[in-house]
């Protein structure tokens, strides 16, 4: 998977970074995936990233996606929603059953 940073948005008073990223890849990318990429390429920890949204068009080898990148992880408990929290850590308990 080939991830670049198309955008990169600062908005000081909800304390985050919205980035929004090309991926090139040859299947639909799982939202860890993409978390784990854009924290490796903005040198943040994965907890502090939040993808909100992954897109990509029928047949086509690529896809975009909107993430959140906060600047601490009280930021991030201020202004996220509890659910979403919760949808992330399922989807982690699923991948890690897979392996």
């Amino acid at each position: 998977m080939e991830i670049k940073i198309e955008k990169q948005e600062h908005k000081p008073l909800v304390e985050r970074d919205e980035v929004v990223v090309n991926i090139k890849s040859e299947t639909t990318p799982s939202n860890a995936q993409v978390k784990e990429e854009i924290a490796k390429k903005l040198n943040k920890t994965q907890e502090l990233v939040i993808v909100k949204k992954i897109n990509q068009k029928f047949g086509e080898h690529k896809a975009s996606a909107l993430a959140y990148v906060y600047k601490s992880q009280e930021a991030l408990t201020k202004f996220e929603p509890k659910k979403k929290e919760k949808r992330e850590k399922t989807e982690e308990k699923k991948e890690e059953k897979k392996e």
